[in-house]
């Protein structure tokens, strides 16, 4: 049970996709839409390197919180503004509304573990039932998540964008 609620938090609490399946044959998409003025150009550009940046940034991260819970937790708000930090000023206007949903679940989930802290103990259920307490909020805001991840990927893809890294669930 310890290591499945780890694996949930640190796909939940990241909000980020762990890597899809490779051995998965990848889907038909249209070519990407050709981004339309100069301003747009660059800001996908920019974007981009900030996703990819992001990216990388929060498998490193991963890597501390899947040998320590108590980190996973704590790295939630640091992932959240960097996340949040990503401009989008000039994008495409479908990119950057369904950037900006993602923001604001990013924004709920970011208040459910304000001020939480996993109790320090010996014992590994009280832990697990101060994780169980706002479990339910989670599991909501997984439930708004998914969508629009999904959305998020697909717009993404429209542009040329990997977003996986960065949309849960995808």
């Amino acid at each position: 049970m310890k290591l499945h609620l780890l694996t949930f938090l640190v796909f939940t609490i990241s909000s980020v996709a762990f890597a899809a399946d490779e051995n998965v044959a990848p889907s038909i998409t249209a070519a990407p839409a050709a981004p339309t003025t100069t301003e747009e150009k660059t800001a996908l550009a920019n974007f981009k390197t900030q996703i990819e940046e992001a990216g990388k940034w929060i498998e490193e991260k991963q890597k501390t919180a899947a040998a320590d819970p108590t980190a996973g937790i704590a790295m939630v708000s640091e992932i959240i503004a960097r996340l949040k930090a990503i401009k989008t000023d000039g994008l495409p206007a479908d990119l950057k509304a369904a950037w900006g949903e993602m923001g604001g679940v990013l924004t709920e989930m970011g208040e459910v573990f304000k001020g939480f802290q996993v109790p320090k103990t010996d014992k590994p259920e009280d832990a697990m039932k101060a994780l169980g307490e706002i479990m339910p909020k989670l599991m909501a805001i997984q439930g708004k998540m998914e969508p629009i991840s999904k959305k998020l990927q697909e717009v993404g893809t429209k542009y040329g964008l990997d977003m996986k890294k960065v949309a849960p669930g995808n």
